[in-house]
This record gives C-alpha cells, sequence and structure tokens, in this order.
C-alpha cells in the first residue's frame, strides 16, 4: 500500500504540471534540438457498490511520445491495474484467467515504434492491438483481447491502402508444444471517394510448434500478396487457420453506414444438388459472422446503432491451439460464436457535462457441460456435438439458448484536469439453465478514456 500511494503521489505530481486543455490529453512538452518529448500521466479510480459487495479497481499510468525526426516517433505506456474489481470482472478473470486488456499481469508495457519510410511506405513495430473496422466491434480484428508483439507495414496510393500486419499470439493454458501461434493479415482498402470505401481482408493463423514439426515464423507467410497463401498446401493437416473477409462504408451527409462480412472454412461445394439425400440448410464448414451499423453525428450529438451476428463454430478451428484467440480471449468478438447481438450507443454533450447511454441485448447459444454447440472456440470442430465437419442443420442459437442485456448509463463533468463520473453497470443473463441479475453503481475520476468491462 505505501509503494502504490509513493506512485500516485509521483504521478500527481507530473499531472498537476501539466497546463493543457483537453480533458484526455494532458502533456509535459519539451523540446530538444529537433525531438518533441511528450509525457501524459494517466489515471482511472473506480469505487463500485453492488448488492453484495463494495470495490475499487485503478489504473495508474505514464504515457510518452517522442519525435526523433520528420520520419521515425516512439511511443510508449507503461500502466498498473490493481483493485479487488466488481463481481462481474471476477467471474471473467477467474474463468478465463486474465483480464480484459491487461492479460494475466497487473501491468502492461505498450509500445510503437513508427518510421516514415518515404511517402507511400510506412512500417510500425510495437506491442499493442490492432483493429480493422468501422463501428464499435470488429468482426474481423478487434482491440478487445490483450497486447500482443507486431509487425505492420502500411502502403498508400492516395485512393488504394494496404496494410499487412504479422504478429505472435499466446495460448497461456499450453506449456508444451502450441503455447506460440503466428498470425499474418492482409487488408486492402479502397477508398472510391470521399463518401464510399471498401475493403478486402484475410488473415491465416499457424501454430508455432506441432507434436511432430517446429514451424516457428513461416518464412512463406511473409508474402505480401491478399489472398495467395502456396504454403498451405505443402503443410498437410498442419495448414493454418485461415479467414476471409469484407468490410465497406459509405457517408452521406452526418450518416454513416457500414459493414463486414467474415468467411470461415468456406465449401461452397456442399449444396443441394450434389448432396440430396442428407442435405438441410447450416452445413457446419460454411462459417460466416456479419455485421450492419449506422452512426449519426452532429456536433454535440451522437448516434451509434449496430448489429453484429456469427453462426456457430465460427473462429474455431479442429486443432484448438490454432483457433482465432490470444490469451484465451477472441481475436474479433469477445462473445466468441453463435450469438445475435444489437448495440445502441448514445451521447449528448453540453458545456462540461457528458451523458452516455450504453445498450446491449445479445442472443446466444451457449454450451453446457460436455457439450459445444458453436460458442466456444477453445473446443476443437472434432467435439462438436451437431456431428462435425460433415453436419448439417447447425443453426444460430443453438445449444442453450440464453438472453443477455446490459444497460450502462454514464454522466460525466469536465475539470481541467480529469472527469468526474458516474455510472450504472445494469447485467441480465437468462436461460432455461441460468437466470442472474448484476446491478453495480460506480462513482470515479479519470483523465483518459479507459474501461475494463468485457462487453
Amino acid at each position: 500500500m505505501k509503494k502504490l500511494i509513493k506512485t500516485y503521489l509521483f504521478l500527481f505530481f507530473f499531472y498537476s504540471l501539466s497546463a493543457q486543455d483537453n480533458t484526455f490529453v494532458k502533456n509535459l512538452n519539451t523540446i530538444f534540438d529537433d525531438s518533441t518529448v511528450l509525457i501524459k500521466p494517466k489515471i482511472f479510480l473506480l469505487n463500485s457498490v453492488g448488492s453484495l459487495t463494495t470495490s475499487n479497481t485503478y489504473l495508474l499510468g505514464l504515457s510518452c511520445h517522442v519525435n526523433i525526426n520528420k520520419k521515425l516517433s516512439i511511443s510508449s505506456d507503461l500502466d498498473y491495474l490493481d483493485g479487488n474489481h466488481i463481481d462481474v470482472l471476477n467471474v471473467y478473470k477467474d474463468s478465463l484467467d486474465i483480464l480484459p486488456g491487461f492479460g494475466n499481469k497487473k501491468n502492461r508495457f505498450l509500445f510503437n515504434i513508427n518510421y516514415n519510410l518515404n511517402r507511400i511506405f510506412k512500417i510500425d513495430y510495437g506491442q499493442g492491438k490492432n483493429f480493422i473496422g468501422h463501428g464499435y466491434r470488429s468482426l474481423i480484428l478487434s482491440n478487445e483481447p490483450s497486447h500482443y508483439p507486431f509487425l505492420r507495414i502500411s502502403t498508400n496510393l492516395n485512393k488504394i491502402k494496404y496494410y499487412n500486419i504479422y504478429f505472435t499470439l499466446t495460448n497461456p493454458w499450453v506449456n508444451t508444444f502450441g503455447r506460440k501461434k503466428h498470425a499474418a493479415i492482409h487488408f486492402l482498402d479502397f477508398n472510391i471517394n470521399s463518401n464510399f470505401s471498401f475493403g478486402l481482408f484475410e488473415a491465416v493463423l499457424w501454430q508455432s510448434k506441432t507434436e511432430d514439426r517446429n514451424v516457428g515464423y513461416e518464412i512463406a507467410y511473409l508474402n505480401p500478396i491478399i489472398f495467395y497463401r502456396p504454403v498451405e498446401y505443402s503443410m498437410g493437416s498442419n495448414k493454418g487457420n485461415a479467414l476471409m473477409g469484407a468490410i465497406t462504408k459509405i457517408n452521406y451527409k452526418r450518416y454513416k453506414i457500414y459493414a463486414q462480412i467474415l468467411l470461415d472454412d468456406i465449401n461452397i461445394s456442399r449444396q443441394k444438388s450434389s448432396d440430396p439425400d442428407n442435405y438441410q440448410s447450416g452445413f457446419f464448414q460454411n462459417k460466416f459472422g456479419y455485421q450492419i451499423g449506422s452512426i449519426f453525428e452532429n456536433k454535440n450529438l451522437y448516434f451509434n446503432l449496430e448489429y453484429n451476428q456469427v453462426q456457430p463454430y465460427t473462429y474455431g478451428h479442429r486443432t484448438i491451439l490454432q483457433n482465432y484467440s490470444h490469451m484465451n480471449q477472441s481475436l474479433a468478438h469477445p462473445l466468441g460464436a453463435n450469438f445475435k447481438e444489437i448495440i445502441n450507443i448514445f451521447s449528448y454533450e453540453k458545456g462540461n457535462y457528458k451523458f452516455i447511454l450504453k445498450n446491449l441485448f445479445v442472443n446466444i447459444g451457449m454450451d453446457s457441460l460436455n457439450t459445444h454447440y458453436g460458442q466456444n472456440i477453445f473446443n476443437s470442430d472434432y467435439d462438436a456435438s451437431t456431428g462435425g465437419q460433415a453436419s448439417y442443420g447447425n443453426v444460430n442459437g443453438q445449444g442453450v439458448n440464453t438472453n443477455v442485456i446490459l444497460i450502462m448509463p454514464e454522466i460525466s463533468y469536465k475539470f481541467k484536469y480529469f472527469d468526474f463520473f458516474s455510472s450504472i453497470y445494469y447485467l441480465k443473463k437468462k436461460s432455461d439453465l441460468i437466470d442472474q441479475t448484476s446491478i453495480n453503481f460506480m462513482l470515479g475520476i479519470r483523465n483518459i478514456p479507459f474501461s475494463l468491462f468485457p462487453f
């Protein structure tokens, strides 16, 4: 506790020196010749009162950004998180052995080294996260899971932007082969004009080491060309887990409409005409997810309405260690698969006040004891309760049909150097097996837009 108090006083001292007006950007600016150093203390303190317990969560940290010259810059964040947390987070931590965004440790160190090679090519190397999409969620690559080491190469050809992302992931519960896995992502984005863009995506993920082979980082996957992966045909049963997708965005005045589609293990040869005796809808291998949403913005008013649906067994794999995950979390949606979700977020600002209302409604097919109906991406496809790779009749919501409602209103007041906020976290889960309600009243201060909740 003494160490924590000393840390807090140290951060508060630097924080008191800052003299910026923006709530979330408090910089201690120092210029050395052509270099600029920006230091931002970070603080998030939360007290929560539930029906049975009172809890506290706090984050203390420092953020630093250094411009070395016109081409090279370095950013870093050092954060420390602690507290006894609310019940929802403790249940999440007990089941997955991690906290959202932090993994299984209380501290995290994030950094990004950015080098602009020229006006076309930019290279980023660091420890952090990546996000592909235009909405609140991403079904392709999200910033929900914990940080990871990555290399990102960005190519900018005016209306065409192309991204190659290479990163290393971890299966934390594995002590032998398969603990480490790698991924390569290609994303091609066409900005047709200022009102319309369209992008294509592919990802492949593979184990670093199998029972009979030490693959390492497969050099052939460094190939930068999208939809060209001949290496998989030479890997036999050990070939990687591949996904494809597309995104689009349309701007119209103050409105933005966006969409995503994610394809996983597509088998277009499975049609009624080719298998008339056994055919039903919902062939196992044709896994997919899609998103559609809209955003309205007008000065101090913001409204986001989004729908997400992911079919059973999506993101999973026959080989568990090659599922689309990192540190026991999905690289895409935090609910895994086999769900339908509606999200709406409303915010309004007036003066120093800001009001936010976040609602989430989910229908999800949960897996019960010793069953696998497609929600848990950490189970093997071979263990599917519907028959596995050749099965038909897989439908969204199969398994233990569960409804989840999250309502979270928040009001905040902006002071010069921090925000004071108050919110309610109401979560209800109901199915034939469970009927749980959790409600927490929260008060806190912050100078960063930080959230630790898993939804």
